[in-house]
């Protein structure tokens, strides 16, 4: 459940007025039966608590809170930081296709070596060889390059059409973020209206029973009518008053949800600028409809592109087991800087030793992993598998998007039916309780019918809301199910794609 921002006190001077043990006014803490309470203070802190929500709300129109929340929400931003991975993960795989360069190196690349060498003889003989030693200090210089360009790679393809297929798998996926937010600030919007909607229907109705109770209370004090009279127009009173409280509780909780869908500030609410009303029609039929989401729907086709990059997956790691043919050259070069001494038997030479030897290769070359112990054959059968359940997945997806079509296309007809109907009724009920307070007034009725009345226009106002939130809720949520954008949505979320684009670590504010 949504907080309002930086209002806890609102809440709770809300739930205080639905508190039996004591008063949110400041009253002592005894039970409310033994109070005289004022329905008037009542509906002033509820006019002062709707004061201060409108302080801080802007009026703001649908077509403006869908185009805020889709610049500024940070849903859309996680979605593109995960294609933002993918693309970079196909050109990684891409880039196999280039040759590689290894700059290799001897023990040590750069240094100093030390070698001695000592021939001693333990006999004599005419023709024995003098002892011979040798000793140096070197400083030593041995660099290397490998240069590898695999040609024949049969594992480089299907890792780029693997990579490929789950890149779209995310695209298609940052669209399904996009819509699963337009329906979120729809749905938010369209119950703030219907609350409003609700909070002035049952303000219009206190303010009837006020005005019968102070009558009647006037008509009691000279024994024109009965306490039961009173008291039983007082209850109704104070029945329609906790329902008002409910409606402004609830408003306040709606007006957070929508505030955190357009990612406003923390100091800012957003309330709806037109009332509630019937938003648009849908002209499409169902069997239209229906065959449009299954087209369309983007978990399908990312459940499919799914698929492809296991089944891609798959064939790479099979093709794992046979040879990769390609081009190799390599060079070293070894420098030898320093000096060295040798005795030969009576004769000792020092020389100063610079020597540099170089070695150069190119041709052709291959590598083939015979045998693993089965890995790559296992993780082939893993990928296969998990290819098999994307496909179900897009199966039931797939039957999962008619279900959603239907019962939305369903639920706009019949709430279209239930509005006009509702409509009649809060006519009707509306005459009914003017007629009934009439009647009585001129003492030819009874308080029975007037509370009766005045109860069947507060049901018939809830209705009316009732079938226009639910008409507007179907109809975006068809929107949402066959996969159509809502008039000029589509370009909000092309335009901050492009926004993301050129700066993906910017986080939007409205």
């Amino acid at each position: 459940m949504h907080r309002v921002r930086n209002g806890p006190p609102l809440l709770l001077l809300v739930l205080g007025l639905f508190q039996l043990g004591g008063s949110p006014f400041g009253h002592t803490a005894e039970p409310i039966a033994q109070q005289k309470v004022d329905p008037a203070q009542l509906v002033q802190e509820l006019s002062n608590l709707e004061a201060e929500i409108k302080q801080r709300a802007k009026p703001i129109s649908l077509d403006q809170a869908v185009a805020l929340g889709i610049r500024a929400n940070p849903q859309l931003q996680q979605a593109f930081a995960a294609i933002q991975q993918y693309e970079w993960q196909l050109i990684a795989a891409q880039r196999q296709w280039y040759p590689t360069l290894q700059l290799t190196n001897g023990t040590p690349f750069a240094g100093v070596q030390w070698q001695s060498f000592s021939q001693n003889y333990s006999f004599t003989s005419p023709t024995a060889p003098p002892n011979y030693s040798n000793s140096s200090e070197l400083f030593v210089f041995q660099p290397g390059v490998t240069i590898n360009w695999n040609v024949i790679d049969p594992t480089r393809q299907p890792n780029i059409n693997a990579a490929s297929k789950s890149l779209r798998q995310q695209k298609l996926l940052f669209d399904v973020s996009a819509r699963n937010l337009i329906l979120d600030i729809q749905q938010s919007y369209y119950s703030l209206q219907s609350t409003r909607q609700l909070i002035d229907s049952f303000r219009r109705i206190y303010a009837i029973n006020q005005q019968q109770l102070t009558m009647l209370e006037a008509q009691r004090s000279i024994g024109m009518t009965t306490v039961l009279d009173v008291q039983a127009t007082r209850s109704q009173l104070f029945a329609q008053l906790n329902q008002l409280v409910g409606y402004i509780r609830s408003y306040i909780e709606q007006a957070a949800s929508l505030a955190a869908a357009m990612a406003l500030p923390e100091d800012q609410l957003a309330i709806p600028s037109e009332p509630a009303s019937l938003r648009g029609a849908w002209e499409p039929s169902l069997e239209q409809t229906i065959q449009q989401a299954r087209r369309q729907r983007e978990e399908i086709l990312a459940s499919l592109a799914a698929a492809e990059s296991a089944r891609w997956t798959s064939i790479a790691a099979i093709r794992s087991y046979l040879p990769v043919f390609g081009l190799v050259a390599n060079g070293n070069l070894i420098t030898n800087q320093g000096p060295e001494r040798t005795q030969n038997g009576g004769v000792r030479t020092n020389v100063d030793t610079d020597l540099t030897n170089g070695t150069a290769a190119v041709g052709l070359g291959f590598s083939w992993m015979l045998f693993d112990g089965g890995i790559q054959a296992a993780n082939s059968q893993a990928a296969k598998a998990q290819a098999l359940q994307q496909t179900a997945q897009s199966a039931s997806t797939d039957l999962q998007v008619i279900q959603q079509v239907r019962a939305s296309f369903g639920r706009l007809r019949t709430a279209k039916v239930a509005y006009v109907s509702a409509q009649e009724a809060y006519r009707s009920a509306e005459l009914g309780q003017e007629a009934a307070r009439a009647r009585f007034a001129v003492g030819v009725g009874d308080i029975t019918s007037v509370v009766q009345t005045i109860q069947q226009l507060s049901e018939a106002s809830q209705q009316l809301a009732s079938a226009t939130l639910s008409y507007n809720t179907a109809l975006a949520r068809l929107y949402r199910y066959s996969a159509t954008w809502p008039d000029q949505t589509q370009s909000e979320v092309q335009q901050r794609l492009q926004q993301l684009r050129r700066a993906p670590d910017a986080v939007a504010r409205p």
